[in-house]
């Protein structure tokens, strides 16, 4: 299975972040009294927003750029070293 963590996180923060900048955008300047007039859920949505898509970003372009290790010079290199070392066995297969 090849579930990227950071997808539905990246999705939960984005959606969050957006509904706080829409509610920061549309609630009333007199909310805000409390906090020396600054509009805390505008700028914190948008925070949250930003982070969220960061992490649907890094999610999309790792899941689309992995590639196995036996395909690489150093996980080739691996592989041959746990063989030549019998930490491996050629029947067993994956999962084991």
């Amino acid at each position: 299975m090849n579930l990227d963590i950071r997808l539905p996180i990246g999705m939960l923060f984005t959606l969050l972040g957006a509904i706080l900048t829409v509610y920061g955008l549309v609630s009333d300047a007199s909310l805000y009294t409390r906090s020396l007039g600054h509009n805390v859920n505008r700028d914190w949505g948008i925070v949250v927003l930003l982070f969220g898509l960061v992490f649907l970003y890094f999610g999309r372009r790792g899941a689309s750029g992995v590639e196995p290790a036996s395909d690489t010079p150093g996980g080739r290199a691996t592989e041959a070293r746990e063989h030549r070392l019998g930490l491996e066995s050629e029947e067993r297969g994956p999962g084991h």
